[in-house]
């Protein structure tokens, strides 16, 4: 079986002042005044390791490099280990980075004409994902299956699958996989005006393009899941999204998706239930609702783990942009870390890197309380910053509502220690890591800790009825299309079943 995930490694920063040359934007200049070539290096290995660099001019526009040594895409490109720069004179900015483990600062240097020189870029390791037992995979992405080893290397991500057919509004999008890639390692989106289905792990082909622009997403799903299939959805948002978890189908839902680039947003709900703006205002409040949703799903009762993707090949997001770390222990493979992703060992982030374990158990565990007593629970937290995403506090939440927000000097002061959270009736918990940024959602979030009373879930009356809410809207937004009105119906006997059970307000 050929792989679809390969280790990762670096990231950089350096301030150089040397001779090189200077290319304009967007064109690739026809001559070059100097050269300038930049080793990359682990501090610690020496060895070197691929990175990803953005290059600007004097005029702060990106510079595109033409080369064979590298691969381009948006305003970035990568390299593995080693790169020569043939630029017209002047002033350059770049930033060289491999990921979130390692440290990534800015850097300088200036072409001269006839400059030929050559530095070593030594980039410092911050943490060790894997040594911790966590490893990092992004479920969406779409570029070239030649490019994405490369690209996964230079970004520190450590599965992604290889992407095979994508069916948008019934138009078909194929790439071109080699033969020998087995089937197990790709992906196939089913992206109609009902939502975006992620299928993966697959035992044999999902030929999502069989499918009509108006048709129900049902009977692809019907058609994955014999054929073996993971089922992740694209968004939480997606219009039928209700339908896909009655019908029990659905493994997982990204949390953090292709609406969260890294410094802006897609700012719109397209092909889902639009969010109220008054409650989830700005550029946030796509990725806040987003979240909100996925709430919902676990006050519902239901323990459907979150995920991540970037969309890279669709928008300008680097692989890895979203990602989610799943604990394999020293024992990763393709197979161990979608069981650990169904199991709900994980953690999503799109900048820091959080980990945490509560009594040695990581996310997903389930814990039990007996009727009528109370259990603490203390929280054991690792926390790696990422100069991309500065963290500004953390928080602990149960049952969707803030119970802790602890900013970083009070967890200095408190030496690390998070405050405990109390349990004397089921329900869950996570931990939250939240930045600054305004124009993105920027966070972690770890899978969520269940709580079990008497082993019964908690289910949530309000949480119950926004989902039957949802599919009275879905019966306006979908009113001309009755096999997808014939689907709600059909989802509609297992949302009131669940409201009848509902033990919590």
């Amino acid at each position: 079986m050929l792989e679809s995930f390969f280790l990762r490694i670096a990231i950089a920063v350096v301030a150089l002042t040397i001779a090189v040359g200077w290319l304009p934007c967007p064109a690739f200049a026809a001559r070059y005044d100097g050269k300038l070539t930049i080793v990359a290096l682990d501090a610690e290995t020496r060895e070197r390791i691929a990175v990803r660099m953005e290059l600007r001019d004097g005029r702060g526009r990106p510079v595109r490099v033409k080369s064979d040594d590298v691969i381009s895409h948006g305003n970035y490109f990568v390299f593995d280990g080693e790169v020569t720069l043939e630029l017209r004179k002047g002033s350059y900015e770049f930033l060289i980075e491999a990921g979130p483990e390692y440290q990534t600062r800015p850097g300088h240097f200036t072409i001269e004409r006839h400059a030929e020189d050559e530095t070593e870029v030594v980039l410092q390791r911050r943490v060790n994902m894997q040594a911790e037992g966590w490893w990092a995979g992004d479920l969406d992405v779409q570029q070239g299956f030649h490019d994405l080893p490369l690209l996964m290397r230079a970004i520190g991500v450590d599965l992604v699958p290889v992407f095979n057919q994508e069916n948008t509004l019934g138009k078909c999008r194929e790439a071109k996989v080699p033969k020998s890639v087995d089937v197990a390692s790709q992906s196939w989106l089913d992206n109609r005006r009902g939502g975006g289905l992620l299928y993966l792990n697959a035992d044999q082909p999902v030929e999502v393009c069989q499918a009509k622009a108006d048709e129900s997403t049902m009977p692809m799903l019907a058609r994955a899941t014999e054929a073996g299939a993971e089922v992740i959805a694209l968004t939480p948002f997606a219009w039928e999204l209700p339908i896909w978890i009655a019908a029990g189908k659905l493994d997982a839902i990204q949390v953090i998706h292709r609406h969260a680039l890294g410094d802006s947003v897609v700012d719109n709900e397209g092909w889902g239930r639009p969010r109220d703006k008054a409650f989830f205002p700005g550029k946030t409040g796509n990725g806040r609702w987003s979240e909100a949703i996925y709430h919902h799903v676990l006050n519902c009762g239901l323990r459907i783990p979150p995920a991540a993707g970037s969309g890279s090949g669709m928008n300008d997001n680097p692989v890895g942009t979203n990602r989610v770390y799943v604990h394999c222990d020293d024992q990763f493979s393709q197979q161990s870390w979608f069981d650990g992703l169904l199991a709900g060992q994980v953690v999503v982030t799109n900048g820091p890197l959080l980990r945490t374990h509560v009594e040695g158990q990581p996310p997903g565990h389930v814990f039990h309380v007996d009727r009528g007593d109370k259990r603490e629970f203390q929280i054991g937290l690792s926390l790696t910053f990422y100069e991309m995403a500065p963290v500004e506090y953390l928080e602990i939440i149960r049952n969707g509502q803030v119970e802790h927000t602890i900013r970083l000097d009070e967890l200095a002061k408190q030496q690390g220690r998070l405050p405990p959270v109390e349990f004397d009736a089921s329900g869950w918990f996570a931990v939250r890591a939240r930045t600054s940024k305004s124009q993105v959602y920027q966070f972690a979030t770890t899978g969520p800790y269940y709580v079990e009373a008497n082993y019964q879930r908690r289910i949530s009356r309000q949480s119950v009825q926004f989902f039957l809410d949802w599919l009275d809207e879905a019966r306006h937004e979908f009113a001309e299309n009755e096999e997808v009105l014939a689907d709600i119906a059909a989802a509609q006997p297992f949302w009131e079943e669940l409201l009848s059970k509902a033990n919590a307000e």
